[in-house]
């Protein structure tokens, strides 16, 4: 499920180094292997005063070509990598793995070895002043027998199908385990750039009731959507959660709507509204088995006005996959199931024209496109995040 860690100086170094593009420690000739100490080197930071920088009885260290800067005395990261520990010596140095590049609506996952003892990893993508995205990672298992004391830090979210062109900034920062007699705390910064995507548009007109019911202002609506927001954006910590790949929740179904479609809603007054499909439409006939995308709990099982029966299965900390508009509910809430368990059939319940799922994936709180995630693992440390510590 996820790839045994390697040990292997130089990639420490060319992973570290990337950080903030220095060039990395290759290893000497006749296969000898420099330490860890020698491989990847944290530096003290030096205040204004030339001094080593020394903030609140905590010692600041930093890998080579870090950009900072001091506000009110006190120091604020640009890019690179600080780390900041209350012991004389630097700690080892911490090995990161995250896309330089990500298109609008796609899952990013970022991975964070490192042998500082941390209470909790917080990762975000930054535009400006807005957060695009934020999601608290989780420890991954171990690698195997004889590796390295390190723990794996994995974070899975998505940047929004509306996210603009540009360069963001990924920031990962980890707070200090309080019971740790050494704790710390770290803090990296590098530039995200979020490419360009182009979306299908589409018009749906609303006949009979259903106009009236996308425009209703039931409070059970209100509070249906805001129960719905509260689970899929808490944290909590998962066992044994469903790393791999997804599969299609239905077999030989005609895929009738894509993921981040812009759709045009149009009344029968005239009148008409816009939104965003963040998820992917099956169309198949009415008692379609619709199975789970992959193992996990169940954490909804309901009728809602807008999608009708409703199933939503947790797959990792903050990891989901909704179901909706189903004709019935196969599975109730607390329920554990496996990939390819069905959870209900096709409908057409709720807002829906005709007998379709609804099939949509978010991760921390953000659609992301299902179909990536057919194709790749929601988890997959790559081998070349590799640690060694002393």
């Amino acid at each position: 499920m996820i790839r045994r860690l390697l040990h292997s100086v130089p990639a420490v170094a060319v992973l570290a180094a990337c950080l903030a593009g220095v060039p990395a420690v290759a290893e000497p000739a006749g296969g000898a292997r420099p330490d860890a100490a020698r491989a990847v080197v944290l530096e003290p930071v030096t205040g204004p005063d030339g001094n080593p920088f020394v903030e609140q009885g905590w010692s600041a260290w930093r890998l080579a070509g870090t950009r900072y800067r001091f506000e009110a005395g006190r120091l604020s990261l640009i890019s690179g990598l600080l780390v900041r520990t209350p012991a004389a010596a630097p700690p080892p140095a911490p090995a990161l793995s995250a896309p330089r590049e990500v298109v609008p609506g796609a899952p990013l996952r970022v991975y964070l070895a490192t042998a500082q003892p941390l209470a909790r990893v917080q990762v975000s993508v930054q535009a400006g002043a807005e957060t695009l995205a934020s999601a608290r990672a989780f420890v991954a298992d171990r690698a195997g027998a004889g590796a390295a004391p390190a723990r794996v830090w994995v974070a899975v979210l998505g940047v929004p199908s509306t996210a603009q062109p540009g360069v963001a900034r990924l920031l990962v920062t980890g707070d200090g385990d309080p019971e740790a007699a050494a704790a710390g705390a770290l803090q990296i910064a590098r530039p995200l750039f979020v490419g360009s995507r182009r979306f299908a548009e589409e018009e749906i007109p609303l006949r009979g009731g259903l106009g009236d019911l996308r425009r209703s202002d039931d409070p059970r609506r209100a509070e249906q959507s805001r129960e719905l927001w509260r689970l899929l954006t808490t944290w909590r910590p998962v066992a044994g959660g469903h790393a791999g790949r997804l599969r299609h929740p239905v077999v030989g179904a005609r895929r009738s709507a894509g993921f981040g479609d812009r759709r045009r809603y149009r009344y029968e007054d005239g009148t008409a509204d816009r939104s965003i499909h963040h998820g992917v439409d099956f169309a198949a006939a009415a008692g379609t088995v619709v199975v789970a995308a992959g193992a996990g709990t169940v954490v909804m099982a309901q009728f809602r006005i807008i999608t009708g029966f409703t199933v939503v299965v947790e797959h990792l900390s903050g990891v989901y996959s909704l179901y909706y508009h189903l004709a019935r509910l196969d599975v109730a809430a607390g329920e554990r199931v496996a990939a390819g368990t069905a959870v209900g059939t096709v409908g057409s319940t709720g807002l829906a024209t005709g007998p379709h799922l609804h099939w949509e994936v978010r991760a921390a709180g953000v659609a992301v496109d299902p179909d990536v995630l057919v194709t790749t693992p929601l988890v997959d440390i790559p081998d070349d995040l590799v640690t060694l510590f002393p």
